[in-house]
């Protein structure tokens, strides 16, 4: 795996690349002007959904469910007044929608975050973990 980051335009903006040539820009905001790019802290909850949710897709997929919608939103509150400023609560919400099991749902979940998602596993050393589960607009 390899990651280049490079000054995008000589601010607190950086071009992140990864080996197959995608990239994404990372930054903050100087001197509260708007900046067009991912925060570093936002990207951290980027990869935790994304890393469950592969999970969780590839989960219902082997137990042959394929059709369906999915989305996926998190909330997150980090310490405050604290250098640094750590997250110190995640709440994950899975939503489908679909003619789907709730137990295959509720099993893809829990197997991502609790057993498959490295992301996870990593970020949970310092914050709490919570998530819920919604299916077809109920909370499950």
């Amino acid at each position: 795996m390899n990651i280049e980051l490079s000054n995008y335009n000589k601010h607190l903006v950086f071009e992140a690349k990864n080996q197959t040539g995608y990239s994404l820009l990372v930054g903050q905001t100087v001197d509260h002007t708007q900046v067009n790019a991912i925060r570093p802290m936002e990207l951290m909850l980027v990869s935790l959904a994304s890393c469950s949710s592969i999970d969780v897709v590839k989960i219902l997929n082997k137990q042959k469910v394929f059709d369906f919608e999915y989305d996926v939103s998190i909330d997150a509150s980090r310490e405050e007044n604290q250098i640094p400023s750590i997250f110190k609560e995640i709440t994950i919400t899975y939503s489908f929608d679909g003619e789907i099991s709730s137990n295959k749902v509720k099993k893809a979940t829990n197997l991502a975050l609790e057993k498959y998602c490295s992301v996870a596993k990593i970020i949970e050393q310092t914050a709490k973990i919570n998530y819920k589960v919604v299916l077809n607009k109920e909370e499950i």
